[in-house]
């Protein structure tokens, strides 16, 4: 990670770029699996995943960290991927915002992009809010405790469940 990835990263809380960082080590361990030309990309983008939370502007953090990234002229596949990251889309359809918001960031001819994506999900799903090492499992409990039932994260990591592991499976049976 470099100067300017922690001066985006400074505005998060402690736990959560402590979340973030561990979430880009994590990446950084089995970037190997990728395409060569999608591996710097994928560990930017693992380390900023979750940068809109402290540059917050339609209030929805996938999209305000890809439009944040965007605007620093990082590459469009940093971009894509944060804004996509783990059921984005699934938590956007529960609060109700137009699916049109992820196009600017969509990228479909990409070689690998899919499996990129899958590796970034994988990584935040294993690393907990302080930056421990957590199972699938662990992982959705942790949130799902963390959240009121009844609230937008709680939905969506309900509706999403499937879609988590899936992606969690394929990135393990990959490696």
């Amino acid at each position: 990670m470099n100067e300017a990835m922690a001066e985006l990263l400074s505005p998060l809380t402690e736990s959560r770029r402590a979340h973030s960082l561990a979430v880009g080590r994590r990446m950084e361990s089995v970037v190997g699996h990728l395409p060569a030309e999608l591996r710097t990309d994928a560990v930017t983008a693992a380390y900023l995943h979750d940068v809109g939370y402290g540059h917050p502007d339609l209030g929805f953090h996938p999209i305000d960290g890809a439009r944040l990234l965007r605007s620093c002229g990082y590459p469009p596949v940093v971009c894509h991927m944060v804004a996509f990251h783990t059921a984005a889309q699934t938590e956007a359809t529960v609060r109700g915002l137009d699916q049109q918001i992820f196009d600017e960031f969509r990228l479909v001819d990409v070689d690998g992009i899919d499996a990129a994506d899958d590796f970034l999900w994988w990584a935040d799903l294993s690393t907990g809010p302080k930056g421990e090492e957590f199972t699938l499992d662990e992982r959705l409990s942790e949130i799902l405790e963390r959240y009121e039932p009844g609230s937008v994260v709680y939905r969506a990591i309900i509706r999403a469940e499937s879609q988590l592991r899936e992606a969690f499976q394929r990135v393990s049976g990959s490696m």
